[in-house]
Parts: structure tokens; sequence; C-alpha cells
């Protein structure tokens, strides 16, 4: 559900004077892409359910301070970045990472979902391929440099376009493209890899 840019520059601005219900709204609009962004740059359910809840605990206290209302999207999900880097280095400083489980359901801006799309016409084996493909894309991801893995989930996960990925990332659209097409590049070597 999108909220115009009127009645999100309202929303925000009756956050910023600590009303309470608006800032339960725009949490409620805004959860399952900072949800997404976190589990795809993290991996781990968990974890990006407790990063989503720090990511809302640091715009109700910074709220205050922003100052273009109809760049909140970019604010968020650069937030959001801050700290999923922050948590990513914690994680890996601990050797944290592995895994869900593919029974675990993904939450979209829908609601929750399957992993996968059962069509009763499937065989079990293309149903469990299908598995292998989604776990075997988020291992990759998770291979790849941070700001590589960036690049795809804003891009091709989150469906940024560059001028926007450029604005989030203090980069030219030009070179954008250029480290989007390597990071491409290096995740289809991962998937080479892991196929052999």
């Amino acid at each position: 559900m999108k909220t115009s840019p009127k009645t999100q520059k309202e929303l925000i601005e009756r956050c910023k004077v600590g009303d309470e219900r608006a800032f339960t709204e725009m949490v409620l609009h805004s959860q399952k892409r900072v949800f997404n962004l976190a589990y795809r740059m993290l991996g781990n359910m968990e974890e990006a359910k407790d990063l989503a809840q720090e990511v809302f605990l640091s715009v109700f206290e910074s709220i205050k301070g922003l100052k273009e209302e109809d760049k909140f999207d970019a604010w968020l999900t650069q937030i959001t970045l801050n700290h999923c880097r922050n948590r990513w280095k914690y994680l890996n400083r601990r050797r944290y990472f592995h895994s869900d489980s593919l029974d675990d359901p993904i939450e979209t801006e829908e609601g929750n979902t399957q992993r996968t799309v059962v069509d009763p016409s499937d065989h079990p084996e293309a149903i469990y391929e299908k598995k292998m493909v989604q776990q075997l894309i988020q291992k990759g991801l998770l291979k790849l440099k941070r700001d590589q893995r960036e690049l795809i989930v804003l891009r091709d996960l989150q469906g940024f376009s560059y001028e926007e990925i450029g604005e989030l990332l203090h980069l030219p659209a030009g070179t954008i493209k250029s480290k989007l097409h390597r990071a491409r590049m290096d995740l289809k070597g991962i998937l080479e890899q892991f196929a052999h």
C-alpha cells in the first residue's frame, strides 16, 4: 500500500511533533519494506526483525531532523542500510551467519508468503529445484562484498532506480551501472561454483 506524497508529508509532520498514532501508522506502512531490505542484506529472518525494530527506534529519535519530507523513503532506506552495515560487521566478527529454513515464510508488503509458489501440476523434483535455487541465490548474496550485495538488493530485489541508488550511495548513475554489472557477474560466478 503506497501513501500519496501529500498524505506521507502530513504523517511525517505529525510524527515530528510527537504524534504516536502517526508514528505507528508510519511504521505499519514501512515495516515490510524495511524488513525485506534487512533480510536480503543479512540473510537471517530473526536478525532482520530485530534490525527493523532498531531502525524504527532510530527513526523515532531522529525524525525531527528530517528536512525534506518528500525524501523520507530514501532517508529511511539509508538508515536501514547503515544499521545493516553495522549489524553485518557485528555478526561477521562473531561468525554468526547461517541459512534460514526453506519452510520459513517470507514477509512481503502483501503479508507472509511461502518461499515458493507451488503449482499443483509441479512434480516434487520441480518444487525441490525451485527451493534450491532460492536458497542458493540468498547464499550467493551473502558471499558478495557488502557494496555489491547492496546494489543487487536495492536494484534487483527492491526495485530502486539508478538515480535513487545514486542518491542513497552518493555515486553517479554510470558508476552504479558498471558496479552493478560487476556485482551480477560475481554473483553469477558464485552461483556457478555452487553448481559444481
